[in-house]
């Protein structure tokens, strides 16, 4: 098969590099390994060159001037590509974002689009007034397409469209990893403070005497430091980017981690925490239920700080439960390794559309 895939976000992406870019490269890298032919078409980011990894090209288009801009002229300019190149590929699949929709469906029969999760009136939270259009455009904009995937169930609902389930995963050799309990906390994910809830937990931890440690790159780093300094948060410490060993030690040694979202997909980090042998305090959002369903995790009322907060202590105040916990999510996690995912993906692709 030749595919072409085309989403905003990229894994070194320095304004977002979230769940949707790892997703992107570990399903395609394992598709391009069987030999499929594969091109995924990104937005462009400073000191961001094309690449390849065998069968795996990487191109960057748009303007990388700031994110506002990088992310509109990516959809001017992957629809440019659309227009040129799109009778080229056997099936095109487009991650969806309603900032910048790039109508795949016009330009080739077989086009999937691909959802991760859905804003809602969060995106009037967010943006005001302003953000009308893109409300408009994450109502409307999926129900045209013949083919879609979603990465959860809840996701798959929440947009009302018929799709094909296929979840995220992680690498297999997290599951053989020691898990040890050290004097810390964590958080690990894209920094955007109002998506991720980091303003909720920095509320919480203020009274609490733990450290909390954050990890992670985003567009709001700056944010983050300037509320951590305000909030005058002693036990708070930003550790910044962390490599995938760093990143491995870092939950893996954390007491627990916390996922405070206001909305989510399925949230690879959870998979991720949960492989490598950690609970979560994670929002009671529907696409968060299944760490709580599953016994490897706690929920606290999403954006309610008190709820949080008591969330946390009585997590600090339970080792055996963390340890508990942590075996549960580990046995949950084995049957979500990006292999098994990628089959699964590669089956769609071949019995649905080829």
């Amino acid at each position: 098969m030749k595919i072409l895939h085309l989403i905003y976000d990229h894994i070194n992406n320095p304004w977002v590099g979230g769940g949707g870019a790892v997703r992107t490269y570990e399903i395609n890298k394992r598709l391009a390994e069987k030999g499929h032919e594969i091109t995924i078409v990104s937005g462009k980011y400073p000191k961001a060159k094309d690449y390849e990894e065998g069968n795996l090209k990487f191109k960057f288009v748009g303007y990388d001037k700031n994110y506002v801009i990088s992310v509109f002229s990516y959809a001017f300019k992957a629809v440019k590509f659309l227009k040129k190149h799109a009778k080229e590929y056997d099936i095109i699949i487009e991650d969806f974002a309603p900032w910048n929709p790039v109508f795949s469906n016009f330009f080739h029969k077989k086009a999937i689009l691909q959802i991760h999760h859905k804003e809602g009136i969060n995106i009037f939270k967010k943006y005001f007034v302003a953000g009308l259009p893109f409300y408009l455009i994450e109502s409307f904009y999926p129900k045209n397409f013949s083919y879609v995937i979603s990465v959860s169930e809840e996701t798959k609902n929440k947009f009302r469209v018929d799709a094909k389930v296929i979840p995220n995963g992680i690498s297999s050799h997290l599951l053989h990893k020691e898990s040890k309990i050290y004097d810390y906390m964590a958080f690990i994910g894209r920094i955007d403070i109002y998506n991720k809830g980091l303003d909720l937990l920095f509320e919480a931890v203020r009274q609490i005497e733990v450290n909390l440690l954050i990890a992670g790159k985003g567009k709001d780093e700056n944010k983050l430091f300037e509320i951590i300094k305000d909030l005058n948060l002693t036990n708070v410490k930003y550790i910044g980017f962390l490599s995938e060993e760093e990143k491995i030690l870092f939950i893996s040694n954390a007491k627990f981690l916390i996922m405070p979202s206001r909305f989510e997909g399925q949230g690879i980090v959870a998979l991720e925490v949960a492989a490598l042998g950690k609970p979560l305090i994670v929002s009671d959002i529907p696409e968060l239920r299944y760490v709580v369903e599953n016994g490897f995790g706690i929920s606290f009322r999403s954006g309610d700080v008190k709820s949080l907060k008591q969330a946390i202590e009585y997590m600090l105040s339970n080792e055996t439960l963390i340890i508990e916990m942590g075996k549960k999510g580990r046995q949950y996690a084995r049957q979500f390794t990006w292999d098994r995912i990628a089959e699964e993906y590669e089956r769609y692709l071949t019995e649905n559309l080829l």
